[in-house]
């Protein structure tokens, strides 16, 4: 008995170690490449374009990468926005920190009552390479509206029911022009009490030159301004199964095409749709309101 305990005791030491102490483990070797975002949040307004910042830190690298960078898009779709490249820059070296960067450009489009919108980015795995990465990057597009004129931006929060008369529909419009451009005037286009009783451009010309009364309910209309510039801001209402129109005309035709806009229970956009002779009609009609 004696001798199975000295022999079971020899194999416990050569199990710990000669001293007795728990064996060393080795310490993971330290990633090849680190990558983060310069920040977590970034915000662009439509028309505007933006850096998008990755920094680095190589241990060891020996030949240059370009790490991947892929778009998640939520809410926001690929026709809103526009990378300048597709991946990250990385230098090869030793011991090496610095940036690289990518812009984003945010794009103009017909939607005056859009939204913002949001897309995230995230940097991709390199093959073959051990790479800590960061997860994302949350970017945010703001709605700027849209541009029909020259110096002109037009903005307009989501149609929403009226809580009073949930048949009607609302939304506010901004009329912002900037200083020192060609002055241009807002005019409504519709909807007219007549338009359930016409189905012909005839028609409804006939009723707008002997009785134009819209069946719109101007809520409440301001008017800021600042050195850059004036903004309108109008609170409507209408008929929430008609479509509120409202146009863009300059004395000195800026406004080429004399474009409009059309509000829908879906939301607000330009739109091609032109009145007959209703610019020349109007010039000092109901209410250009600037």
């Amino acid at each position: 008995m004696r001798l199975a305990g000295a022999v079971l005791a020899i194999g416990v030491l050569a199990t710990c170690g000669g001293d007795g102490t728990a064996p060393s483990i080795p310490a993971p070797e330290p990633p090849a490449l680190v990558v983060t975002f310069a920040s977590d949040t970034v915000r662009v307004a439509e028309g505007q374009t933006v850096e998008i910042e990755a920094r680095y830190r190589i241990n060891t690298l020996s030949a240059p990468l370009s790490l991947a960078v892929s778009p998640l898009n939520q809410g926001a779709a690929p026709e809103d926005y526009e990378l300048s490249a597709t991946a990250f820059d990385i230098p090869a070296g030793q011991g090496v920190t610095g940036t690289a960067t990518i812009s984003l450009t945010a794009l103009d489009d017909n939607e005056i009552a859009e939204g913002d919108e949001a897309l995230a980015l995230r940097l991709l795995p390199p093959g073959g390479i051990r790479a800590q990465l960061d997860q994302h990057l949350d970017v945010t597009i703001a709605d700027a509206g849209a541009s029909p004129c020259p110096g002109v931006r037009v903005v307009a929060t989501p149609v929403e029911p009226v809580e009073t008369a949930q048949s009607y529909r609302a939304t506010t419009i901004e009329f912002t022009q900037t200083t020192g451009g060609e002055e241009v005037w807002l005019g409504w286009e519709g909807p007219y009490l007549h338009d359930e009783n016409c189905d012909d451009d005839e028609c409804r010309t006939w009723w707008e030159d002997n009785s134009p009364f819209l069946e719109v309910n101007l809520v409440e209309w301001e008017l800021e301004s600042s050195a850059s510039g004036t903004k309108d801001i109008f609170q409507i209402e209408w008929f929430g199964s008609k479509t509120l129109r409202f146009g863009f005309r300059s004395p000195g035709g800026a406004c080429e095409g004399n474009p409009t806009a059309a509000c829908t229970a879906t939301g607000c956009v330009l739109d091609p749709w032109q009145p007959v002779d209703k610019v020349t009609r109007r010039s000092s009609g109901d209410a250009p309101f600037r």
